[in-house]
C-alpha cells in the first residue's frame, strides 16, 4: 500500500508540473557538472542561478556505499562555477574523497536558435592529484526533440596523459518531465557506458537514477569510475 500510495503522489507530481511553462534548467552530473550522467554536456546554468544535489549509492564491485555533494552557480553570462566532494563507507566507516573540488565550464556559444549547436570548454576536479580532468563539448538540440552530446575528455593518472573521446544521448519525454540519458566514453585503455533517468516534478527540481560503467565485471575491469548504482536530487534557487 505505501508502494502505491508513493507511485500515486509521484504521478500526480509529474502530471501537475504541467502547469508550469516546462523549460527545465540543466541538472548536474555525478561529477558535478551540469550535463548526462557522467559526462558533462555544453549546457550552463543560467547567470545569477544556483543548483544544490546529492547523489548516494553503491559500488557494486566493491560492496561500498558512496555520497556525492555537489553545488553549482552560474557565476557569469557563459561561466558555470561549482564545487564538488564526497565520502566512501566500508565496514561501517567514511572515508573522506581527495578533497572538495572546483569545476568551471566555460561557455563558448550564442545560438538561440531553436536547435542550437552549443560549445563548451571545461575542467573538472581542479587541485585533485589523482581526479583533475579536462574537456571540450558540444551539444546538438535535434529536430526529433533530443540531444546529442560529443567531444573530448582527458585526465592525467599517474602524471600521464589520458586522452577518451566521450558521447553521450538525453531523450525527453511526457513534455521533459522525463529524460531518459545515456553516454560513455572510450580511450586506448578506458572504456565505460552508463545510463539514468531524470524525473523532473517542476522545472527547477529533478530526481535522478544513475548507473555507472554498467558493463564492467571482474573480466572488464577497466573504466572511469566503478560500477555503481545511485539516486539523488538536483534542486535550482532551493532559497
Amino acid at each position: 500500500m505505501k508502494k502505491l500510495l508513493l507511485l500515486v503522489l509521484a504521478a500526480s507530481l509529474i502530471f501537475s508540473a504541467g502547469a508550469y511553462g516546462f523549460t527545465t534548467f540543466p541538472s548536474p552530473t555525478i561529477n558535478g557538472a551540469t550535463g548526462l550522467v557522467r559526462v558533462p554536456s555544453a549546457d550552463i546554468l543560467p547567470y545569477k542561478n544556483f543548483a544544490i544535489g546529492v547523489d548516494y549509492g553503491s559500488n557494486s564491485m566493491a560492496q561500498r556505499e558512496s555520497l556525492y555533494y555537489k553545488v553549482n552557480i552560474g557565476a557569469f553570462n557563459n561561466i558555470e562555477m561549482g564545487v564538488v566532494g564526497g565520502y566512501d563507507q566500508t565496514n561501517n566507516t567514511s572515508t573522506l574523497r581527495e578533497g572538495v573540488f572546483v569545476n568551471l565550464k566555460l561557455s563558448l556559444s550564442t545560438d538561440d536558435s531553436s536547435y542550437p549547436l552549443l560549445l563548451a570548454l571545461g575542467a573538472e576536479n581542479l587541485a585533485s592529484f589523482t581526479q583533475a580532468g579536462v574537456y571540450m563539448v558540444a551539444t546538438k538540440y535535434m529536430k526529433q526533440g533530443f540531444k546529442l552530446t560529443f567531444g573530448f575528455l582527458a585526465d592525467f593518472p599517474a602524471n600521464k596523459f589520458r586522452p577518451m573521446g566521450v558521447a553521450g544521448l538525453e531523450f525527453p519525454m511526457m513534455d521533459d518531465h522525463l529524460v531518459l540519458l545515456c553516454d560513455g566514453m572510450a580511450g586506448e585503455t578506458i572504456a565505460q557506458v552508463d545510463a539514468g533517468i531524470r524525473i523532473y516534478f517542476v522545472p527547477w527540481f529533478a530526481i535522478t537514477g544513475s548507473a555507472l560503467n554498467i558493463f564492467q565485471d571482474q573480466n572488464n575491469p577497466q573504466g572511469k569510475d566503478p560500477k555503481s548504482y545511485l539516486v539523488g536530487f538536483s534542486w535550482v534557487n532551493p532559497f
